[in-house]
């Protein structure tokens, strides 16, 4: 940044829309996204709107689908996402844009990830993908804050589906790790696509690197989903082609997270 003239009093950077004070260190934040207080609550309020109709649309559909209906869970689906929503803009504007402090609490991973997995499915089959689970039916509880731990998940399985050619596999496995005394419990999202170039290993998960420009995001997706596994307890890893065992391709993410 030049230096300010004799007399002139220097201007403040924009502070970045992504991350707390005092929350690491400051990151050099592209002048694309970042936004002042009255623009962040303007945003806010014009997306309520739109948010309020598809979550009417969503109650409406589920009385057009009645529960016998094998497709009344997609009403179901979407009434939940505006909900989801609807608390993180609740969130936004209670705290200027800074996002509040975790709410650690036992979680009935098999529970929550029943209700989320529909959604995952129907994104995937919308892209040319298929999306498996493996959930085993009796998982000790962990402790997390739900919010996050959706938003690692999204994040997670949103890159697996960019970056993954179609038609690809895209696969969510849980599992206590160790094996013989658990004490935490991990989560892998992993995927069928071209894998990640060893050099980028390294980086994958620093704040705005993007291995590959091309697609679309400004690269903070894997950095605020390892920030907030730490938060949780938890650790964020990934290995990919070239890392894994002979024969496998492609990149597979792993969240661990103790047990509550």
């Amino acid at each position: 940044m030049p230096r300010a003239r004799k007399g002139v009093q220097q201007e403040r950077e924009p502070e970045s829309a992504w991350g707390a004070e005092g929350g690491g260190d400051p990151l050099t934040t592209p002048s694309a996204i970042t936004f002042s207080s009255q623009q962040l609550s303007t945003l806010l309020h014009e997306v309520r709107n739109p948010l309020t109709a598809l979550n009417t649309l969503a109650k409406l559909l589920q009385k057009r689908l009645p529960p016998e209906d094998r497709n009344h869970w997609i009403g179901l689906s979407i009434e939940q996402e505006c909900k989801h929503l609807q608390d993180l803009l609740l969130e936004f504007e209670r705290s200027d844009g800074i996002p509040a402090t975790l709410q650690l609490q036992p979680l009935a991973l098999a529970d929550v990830l029943q209700e989320w997995i529909p959604v995952y499915q129907a994104v995937a089959e919308t892209q040319g993908h298929h999306f498996q689970a493996e959930i085993p039916s009796h998982l000790p509880e962990i402790q997390a804050d739900p919010r996050a731990l959706r938003q690692i998940l999204d994040n997670l399985i949103d890159n697996a589906y960019k970056y993954t050619p179609s038609p690809g596999q895209i696969q969510l496995r849980v599992e206590p790790q160790p094996h013989n005394t658990p004490t935490r419990v991990e989560v892998s999202i992993c995927d069928s696509g071209p894998g990640i170039h060893p050099e980028n290993l390294e980086r994958i998960f620093d704040p705005f690197f993007r291995a590959d420009p091309s697609k679309p995001g400004q690269g903070l997706g894997l950095a605020i989903s390892r920030d907030l596994a730490t938060q949780m307890g938890g650790q964020l890893q990934v290995d990919s082609s070239g890392h894994r065992e002979p024969g496998q391709q492609g990149s597979c993410f792993r969240l661990s997270l103790p047990l509550a």
